[in-house]
């Protein structure tokens, strides 16, 4: 008896560091690690023996609820993802719907610039769903390659452009971060 109340002790006091661990990992947004480290903390708190009658409800309610908060934050975390996903998708729907309704001016440089700055555009909106990423590419490709095409530009003038747009927007986006 005295043998099982000490295993018993040792049992809660393994169970109480695993409950520390699982409250400090709660927070994290390392998804993928931190899914892993909680899979092998619930797999080492079931190969623990039993503890005390009194501190067997309290603590497993303790654990679970780490447990539960960071896997309903992930959860919601990657809805969203998907909801917002969808929402550039369907901006850049109305980008290429723009493109293709485009409307020239006289001016062949405010025209360069107007289809520049879409694709600015383009590049500022984010990802979409990755099922859907290189057919909306390509259709937005051919939309504004044709429309460049009309302008009395030529290919080494726009290709030059086009690198200018792309070191702007890359300079932009990693001023953010």
């Amino acid at each position: 008896y005295k043998a099982a109340k000490e295993i018993q002790k040792n049992n809660l006091q393994l169970k109480l560091d695993l409950c520390v661990q699982a409250e400090a990992l709660k927070d994290s947004t390392e998804w993928k690690k931190t899914t892993e480290d909680f899979i092998n903390l619930q797999k080492r708190w079931k190969e623990i023996g039993p503890v005390p009658k009194k501190h067997s409800e309290t603590l497993w309610k303790r654990f679970r609820t780490a447990c539960d908060h960071f896997f309903n934050v992930k959860s919601n975390f990657f809805n969203t993802v998907d909801s917002r996903q969808e929402e550039n998708l369907k901006l850049k729907q109305d980008l290429i719907e723009k493109v293709k309704t485009f409307e020239k001016s006289d001016n062949e440089k405010d025209n360069l610039k107007r289809l520049m700055d879409i694709q600015k555009e383009w590049s500022n909106i984010g990802h979409v769903p990755i099922n859907k990423k290189d057919s909306i590419l390509k259709e937005f490709r051919e939309a504004i390659d044709k429309q460049f095409e009309t302008l009395k530009i030529n290919a080494d003038e726009r290709n030059r452009m086009n690198f200018k747009n792309k070191v702007d927007s890359w300079v932009t986006s990693n001023s953010r971060n």
